[in-house]
């Protein structure tokens, strides 16, 4: 099987120049967590649920006036419609993403594949597991003392002395 079997190919993307406030509208319509960022019809980045947030509403940004091209992950990874779900899953493992734009031989958008979508459609619940477990590496590493300073901030320090 290859990903242009299971790829999503209706995808809406964005330019770099739309700003953070319509990504996040397109986002939200098309119950979306990624926006490929296209621009004279090359696909030159990626926009993110995540990247909105962590790049733009924690800085204090205006989504209003702040172009997506400022926020967006450039030289995005990638997938071709020809590479097989293990090289997919590969390639989301060592980057630690669970999305990635499908392009052509040109570099124009052709779909996108998710790990989800990976899953629902591989017979290798094995390796399936295995890419996913990587691609949540990312998200494990800082959260946990993240989420011990919120909890302590909240309760006024009573969260870590339960905890002792």
């Amino acid at each position: 099987m290859k990903i242009r079997d299971v790829m999503v190919r209706d995808v809406i993307a964005i330019e770099p120049s739309a700003s953070l406030a319509e990504a996040a509208q397109l986002m939200r319509q098309a119950n979306v967590g990624i926006l490929p960022v296209v621009e004279e019809g090359q696909v030159c980045g990626v926009i993110t649920d995540r990247d909105l947030v962590v790049r733009a509403l924690a800085v204090g940004a205006d989504l209003t006036s702040t172009p997506v091209g400022e926020c967006a992950t450039g030289d995005p990874v990638v997938a071709h419609p020809d590479w097989g779900l293990d090289q997919a899953m590969d390639t989301m493992a060592r980057a630690q993403i669970g999305r990635l734009p499908v392009i052509d031989d040109d570099n124009v958008l052709a779909g996108i594949v998710t790990l989800g979508s990976l899953a629902l459609r591989s017979r290798k619940d094995k390796e399936t597991l295995a890419a996913a477990k990587e691609v949540s590496r990312r998200s494990v590493k800082g959260s946990a003392s993240t989420v011990a300073t919120s909890a302590s901030r909240r309760d006024g320090g009573r969260a870590k002395k339960r905890a002792s």
